[in-house]
């Protein structure tokens, strides 16, 4: 994801010996062949004995699954490259918008452009002076039809010309301008009070035009150099199903980073990883809930405990758009919902550590809707309900495979104990099936899986990201989905217009009051079942000080340190 320096970028590729004495001094170095023992396989993926070195260690949980801020669209891969690129404005720890590469911003009298003011003197990695002119290549670059992005369409489609970009009816956005060297101006097609959210999301982030034009416009880890951003830290090595480690980056504008660098290693196996932290090979690590009586029962481990609550929430989707899907039917979304006990889900396969979901919005978010009415659980209504839809106590239901990430135990967990319910409650078997997550995530795009146990964590902190974003009907424009990230095929007219009219209300009660009738509105059509709120488990070791914290997870570890 990031790239070499100095002598690293005359010489990318080197033979891993030769890379191994450059990086001796700052870590050592795993001595397994590149793609060797995988992280399910009780490799050693780079982490070593207890360290005593300034590297902060902590697990990556899948493979990444693109080091191009363009690709990118799951948080795993998000926290990785968070901190090597960077955009214009970024979430503070009091969950507010702050200048980032953009020392100030205004927004204008016309109430659709904005200004922004480039920090004078950001440096990328190679040395070079950032300008306005590398975002507006950045931000064109991600809409460019050849590149795929999956998410340009949802983040970057409100800025003017950025549909014309991305369909190819245009080679550049008009909607983006470099004013001068250091102003670059951006013009959306409406006012909409929560857009400046958007730049907070990968596909805005700068990249370095000639470094990646150099790689035949690609950026990844086969020539690391593409990767060259203007983060706190750059990519030294990327070695699939083994780890990555990032550098400190000296010339980094906010100041060098109190870290000399960062080790993830690749661990997909949760147990693995817990024990990995215990052996002090690890300085952090997410845990699951199936964990706590193992951490809890350790006075070390329950005292190095600390909980972190998300703006996210996990939920079932039933996806009205898969072949013969049977969730085309209200009646059948209704009874899922219905039949799901979600306390016992919560005391089961989570252990008491989430909060259970009411609606879809998750708390800390502003105009939330605190008053939602939720389906209760309600097994009866709910067999009345199957049996109205055709499938009385479950007959002539369709064969249906129940999909979910692979690396995180409680989502099996979860998804076995649901699979029970539906089979008492309601006499449908369904089929569970973890996956990859890289797979996972090309088959929701596709919209082949009938029903998904996901989360979605917020982009920007407002009730849009959650209702317009993710549930608005999608339709084909020129050949594109106009609200891509609505994965279930949901549709409601009444739906859509309070959200069409809440995106673009200046007046931010009447918003709220909109979104809360919209969300009331998808919870009782139940293209979702929301599940429970969610709140990260992580054991942190006495030696790390200083993580900055905020709803959307970590920051980039820029004040973070350890101690030998």
């Amino acid at each position: 994801m990031q790239s070499f320096q100095s002598r690293y970028q005359r010489y990318p590729i080197l033979t891993y010996t030769v890379f191994c004495l450059l990086l001796a001094a700052l870590y050592g170095c795993n001595t397994t062949s590149k793609g060797g023992s995988g992280a399910g396989e009780g490799g050693n993926n780079g982490a070593g004995k207890p360290s005593t070195e300034n590297v902060l260690r902590y697990p990556l949980t899948t493979e990444p699954t693109s080091l191009d801020p363009a690709k990118v669209e799951d948080g795993t891969t998000i926290d990785l490259i968070q901190q090597v690129f960077e955009g214009l404005v970024i979430w503070n720890e009091k969950n507010e918008l702050e200048p980032n590469l953009a020392e100030k911003w205004e927004l204008n009298p016309d109430k659709v452009t904005y200004t922004f003011h480039i920090k004078h003197g950001v440096k990328f990695h190679n040395g070079r002076e950032l300008t306005a002119d590398d975002f507006k290549y950045s931000m064109e670059r991600a809409c460019d039809p050849k590149l795929k992005s999956p998410t340009a369409e949802s983040y970057l489609k409100d800025i003017v010309g950025a549909t014309d970009k991305i369909t190819g009816k245009a080679q550049d956005i008009k909607g983006i301008k470099a004013v001068d060297k250091y102003t670059l101006a951006i013009t959306i097609d409406s006012f909409k009070p929560f857009w400046i959210g958007n730049m907070t999301y990968p596909c805005s982030y700068a990249v370095c035009k000639e470094e990646v034009e150099k790689n035949g416009g690609n950026i990844d880890e086969n020539t690391l150099t593409s990767t060259t951003g203007t983060g706190p830290f750059k990519f030294a090595e990327v070695r699939r199903n083994d780890s990555v480690r990032l550098v400190a980056y000296a010339d980094y504008h906010k100041g060098k980073p109190k870290l000399d660098g960062l080790l993830r290693p690749i661990v997909k196996d949760a147990g693995q990883r817990l024990n990995k932290y215990e052996a002090g090979e690890l300085d952090y690590v997410e845990i699951s809930a199936a964990d706590l009586d193992r951490v809890e029962s350790n006075p070390t481990l329950k005292g190095e405990l600390k909980s972190f609550l998300r703006a996210a929430t996990w939920y079932i989707g039933m996806n009205q758009d898969a072949k013969d899907s049977p969730f085309a039917k209200k009646e059948v979304r209704q009874a899922f919902a219905m039949a799901i006990n979600k306390d016992d889900i919560l005391r089961v396969a989570m252990k008491g550590q989430a909060d259970k979901a009411d609606g879809i919005v998750p708390p800390g978010i502003k105009g939330r809707n605190e008053h939602i009415k939720p389906l209760p659980f309600d097994p009866t209504k709910a067999k009345q309900l199957l049996a109205q839809a055709g499938y009385p106590d479950g007959k002539g239901f369709p064969a249906l495979s129940f999909s979910f990430r692979n690396d995180y135990p409680q989502v099996a967990a979860t998804a076995e104990v649901i699979a029970q319910q539906l089979k008492t409650n309601l006499g449908i078997e369904v089929q569970v099936r973890p996956m990859e997550w890289g797979q996972f995530l090309v088959e929701r795009k596709a919209k082949t899986l009938p029903l998904t146990h996901l989360r979605w964590g917020a982009d920007y902190l407002d009730p849009q990201n959650f209702l317009s974003t993710l549930l608005h009907t999608s339709k084909k424009v020129n050949g594109q989905e106009d609200h891509p990230e609505n994965g279930v095929g949901y549709k409601s007219a009444e739906f859509d217009k309070l959200c069409d009219a809440a995106d673009v209300e200046p007046n931010e009660e009447k918003r709220w009051e909109m979104y809360r009738k919209a969300e009331q509105i998808a919870v009782d059509d139940a293209p979702w079942v929301p599940l429970y709120f969610q709140r990260d488990l992580e054991l942190v070791k006495p030696r790390v000080k200083g993580i900055k914290d905020s709803l959307f997870g970590h920051r980039p570890h820029l004040t973070t340190q350890v101690t030998p």
